[in-house]
């Protein structure tokens, strides 16, 4: 509370009486200005003027500075009234006096003061209000200064408005701060004229003054370009729209913006001014556009799927003795091909490594330990490649568990595969089972290693009916370099 505020800080108003009575009922006589009607003309005006203002004004005179107050006066004067009424000003703020006299006196002296927004608590009980003050100095007829006026006006409602605009702004600018999106102000040309500070700071903008008064819509690029001229346009005919579009930040990191451009509405009704709203969506288009190749890719890998189980299904049936012959193979096909499958789920559709096609092919087949064997340096396979390859394995094993050495209780597998000089090469080495005759036709298993699966390798596919064992072997591109089908 600063001095002037506590000079009007009391409790309530005491006593029922107007002013103007307190006036003609006090006994000046015992007062140092003495009987009434020996006032100066200077004095009497400047009372009477006081008594039928509303506003609150207090009168300080003469040399013990007596004061002489009105009815909105009192009201600040609160418990202080009416016994302030012609007492000494030291007498009614014995605690201030020290600091306010100096202030009273420059006024005496012929300097006019004024305070404003002064705060104290009114009424005797915590009411908090403001106060602007102005000390005025009384002159008599020969010029000199015989007293003080004291006019007051309760600023309260101007004081917390203006308080409450001040935790606006503060509010809004910490807002602005805080936002990632970029808030930008343009004029109706659509030349930049404000941008917010997060605005700044995901536009990577180092000095808004390097940009001010450009043309929006030329930081856009392509398509966004027009979009931002037609939203431009819109704004101007007091209409809100939207759109989407590339833009480079001030550092040339190229972003996606989600953007809302909407008219700044003037007192006249008409837009004097644009709103511009653009938030980062680059990492949401980026997953939207990620999201787009992958249906397109499962929808060619689901058309490559289905090809090859109707190739399966027609070929075996085709080639089977019997429908239960049939049923049995074509399950067993469909099997490895779902193995395979599961091994390509695990890394999104896209490449497996051999070892894991390998294994997971041959793992139905190996019912006695140390049998089946494979070494091989790890790489990765294209999907065609990885369901190929387990296809060929799956044929080899079903033939060698029938006929092969399989079939027996000594006989063994070993696949070897090696890359060497950009090339690929997979054995399938059978030891061990019953001596090997050459069939008389070949079968869909047959065209189905020689041909499909080598034709995935871009290379060649041959089975050789050795006496000693079925050997089979596979040459290509590695895996990654094939170009799927």
């Amino acid at each position: 509370m600063t001095l002037h505020a506590k000079l009007g800080a009391s409790g309530g108003r005491t006593g029922s009486l107007r002013m103007v009575d307190l006036f003609r009922l006090h006994d000046w006589s015992a007062t140092a200005l003495g009987d009434r009607d020996g006032w100066s003309a200077v004095l009497r005006t400047t009372v009477d003027m006081m008594l039928g203002s509303l506003h609150p004004m207090c009168v300080l005179w003469g040399p013990q500075r007596i004061v002489l107050y009105n009815d909105g006066y009192a009201e600040i004067l609160g418990a202080r009234h009416p016994r302030a009424l012609g007492l000494p000003t030291e007498d009614v703020w014995p605690e201030l006096w020290a600091d306010v006299a100096p202030l009273i006196d420059r006024t005496f002296r012929g300097e006019s003061l004024a305070f404003h927004d002064q705060p104290f608590t009114r009424n005797g009980f915590e009411e908090q209000v403001w106060y602007d003050f102005a000390y005025s100095p009384l002159r008599d007829e020969h010029g000199e200064v015989m007293g003080l006026l004291n006019v007051t006006s309760d600023c309260t409602a101007r004081h917390c408005a203006l308080e409450q605009l001040r935790e606006s702004e503060a509010f809004m600018r910490d807002v602005l701060v805080a936002s990632n999106d970029c808030i930008k102000v343009l004029d109706l040309d659509a030349k930049l004229v404000f941008m917010s500070e997060g605005g700044k700071r995901v536009m990577e903008v180092s000095d808004f003054g390097a940009i001010a008064g450009c043309p929006w819509p030329d930081f856009w690029e392509g398509a966004g370009n027009l979009a931002a001229k037609e939203a431009i346009a819109s704004a101007q005919a007091g209409v809100a729209s939207a759109f989407q579009g590339y833009a480079d930040t001030m550092k040339g990191s190229r972003r996606y913006w989600d953007v809302q451009v909407s008219p700044i509405i003037g007192a006249d009704g008409t837009p004097e001014r644009i709103l511009s709203i653009s938030r980062d969506v680059t990492e949401l288009k980026a997953a939207e556009e990620a999201r787009a190749v992958l249906a397109q890719e499962l929808a060619h890998r689901m058309k490559n799927a289905f090809a090859m189980v109707q190739a399966i299904v027609t070929q075996t049936l085709r080639q089977a003795k019997s429908m239960e012959e049939g049923r049995a193979a074509v399950s067993q096909r469909l099997s490895a091909l779902g193995r395979a499958q599961d091994i390509l789920t695990r890394s999104n559709f896209t490449e497996a490594d051999i070892h894991d096609v390998v294994a997971t092919a041959i793992e139905p087949h190996r019912v006695v330990e140390d049998r089946i064997a494979w070494s091989g340096p790890h790489f990765v396979l294209t999907s065609q490649q990885a369901l190929g390859l387990s296809l060929a394995i799956h044929e080899l094993a079903t033939n060698a568990a029938k006929y092969g050495a399989l079939s027996n209780e000594a006989g063994r597998v070993v696949m070897v595969w090696k890359i060497a000089d950009g090339a690929f090469a997979f054995d399938w080495v059978e030891t061990g089972g019953p001596a090997v005759d050459p069939p008389g036709t070949r079968g869909f298993g047959s065209k189905l290693i020689e041909r499909i699966v080598a034709s995935y390798f871009e290379g060649e596919g041959r089975l050789i009916f050795d006496p000693a064992g079925i050997r089979f072997r596979l040459t290509g591109l590695p895996g990654g370099v094939a170009s799927e089908a």
